[in-house]
């Protein structure tokens, strides 16, 4: 293939909106798929990239990246995405679970946690600020992210369901209610720890 043949495919990949190292993966077995073609069924570049671009389709195909985003990748990127957000809420759960436990058994021990957390995410923040990682209308886009937008879902549900039962001045003693905002801050500092090794979680 020649150079012109190279930037074509790569621009074409490009249109995709694939993240770096998704990019890199497909575009290799871009080119090798089309080398073969040329060479097994002697056809011109042209045929054999077209139809290597029909044997992708599916996985390129442009699909809405969660049900809470508007943004739209390939198909290919979504599976990947989708499995790193199911292996960050798990963490999240977690580290909630254990904060809630915390909260139940030793409510100093809890504020030290708590607020460890809140510390650890505020340094994070001040990284990405001082060294250039994030601007501000990018962190605000942050806050609009898929996985924070179920969690403030579940936290409106679950206060929701507190005020049904129980008063206002109540709320404080529900372990539940403590839970949802750790498991919101812990999901921010992997989304910014993420970011930060320019792994895509879809801040962008």
């Amino acid at each position: 293939m020649t150079k012109e043949n190279l930037i074509e495919i790569e621009k074409y990949l490009k249109s995709k909106n694939l993240s770096s190292a998704v990019f890199a993966e497909v575009y290799d077995h871009f080119v090798m798929q089309i080398s073969e073609l040329i060479n097994k069924q002697e056809i011109s570049f042209t045929e054999a990239f077209l139809q290597t671009k029909l044997n992708w389709q599916n996985e390129l195909k442009m699909v809405k990246a969660d049900l809470f985003s508007f943004k739209k990748i390939a198909k290919i990127e979504k599976g990947i995405l989708q499995d790193r957000f199911r292996k960050m809420m798990m963490i999240s759960f977690a580290f909630s679970v254990i904060v809630g436990t915390l909260f139940y058994c030793n409510e100093n021990i809890y504020l030290f946690v708590q607020g460890s957390l809140i510390i650890i995410h505020l340094l994070f923040l001040m990284y990405h600020f001082i060294f250039r990682k994030m601007s501000f209308s990018e962190y605000q886009k942050m806050s609009f992210h898929p996985l924070l937008l179920r969690n403030l879902l579940l936290m409106l549900i679950i206060l929701s369901v507190n005020t049904m039962f129980f008063t206002t001045e109540n709320l404080w003693k529900f372990p539940l209610n403590h839970m949802t905002v750790a498991f919101a801050v812990i999901l921010q500092i992997q989304l910014l720890y993420f970011r930060a090794k320019k792994i895509n979680v879809l801040l962008a």
